[in-house]
């Protein structure tokens, strides 16, 4: 991690760059790979102003704080970037656990079974499996969908009740729905 520090319109101490750089250094605990952090303080009158931008690989963070003390204004600056950095990584890793999950997604697969296997002492053959992508839909547009892909049912979430559904075509022509409990 490549710290750089700035004062503007006052001289800074080596105390204080100490304090600035452990401050940071704690920073990784929240993110393994920190490229650099830039901080510029600043002296107006009574405010201290501490500014820090921290780049890591792929992501900029930045936070700016200020009050009568420049130890207080690097405090507030680094607990500012610690909630950036935990809520940037929160939703990476929900993210990534979603993809792996199936969640984005939702999968379910129809395996076809041949028919000369029904009943053979060998037991079924899976002759070949399709997968389908399982969708949230009211009952309406899943009778519509399934009539326009010209398919004998449908697996679907219902929107409204949130449950897993499965419409079919009947034989006498009407529509069939199958609700999970």
């Amino acid at each position: 991690m490549k710290l750089s520090t700035t004062a503007r319109h006052f001289d800074s101490t080596p105390e204080l760059i100490d304090y600035i750089d452990n401050r940071m250094r704690k920073l990784k605990r929240f993110w393994d790979h920190i490229l650099n952090v830039d901080v510029i303080m600043s002296v107006e009158k009574f405010r201290h102003i501490a500014e820090v931008k921290v780049h890591v690989n792929g992501h900029d963070f930045a936070a700016k704080e200020e009050s009568e003390d420049m130890r207080t204004s690097i405090d507030r600056t680094a607990k500012d970037l610690e909630r950036q950095m935990k809520k940037l990584k929160g939703k990476l890793v929900t993210n990534s656990h979603k993809r792996r999950r199936g969640a984005l997604g939702p999968q379910a697969s129809e395996r076809i079974v041949g028919s000369a296997s029904i009943g053979s002492a060998a037991g079924l053959e899976i002759a070949a499996e399709v997968p389908h992508e399982v969708r949230d839909l009211g009952v309406e547009e899943a009778i519509v969908l399934m009539e326009d892909d010209g398919r004998n049912f449908l697996l679907f979430n219902n929107r409204e009740s949130g449950k897993l559904n499965i419409v079919y075509k009947r034989a006498d022509g009407d529509y069939g729905l199958i609700e999970k409990f």
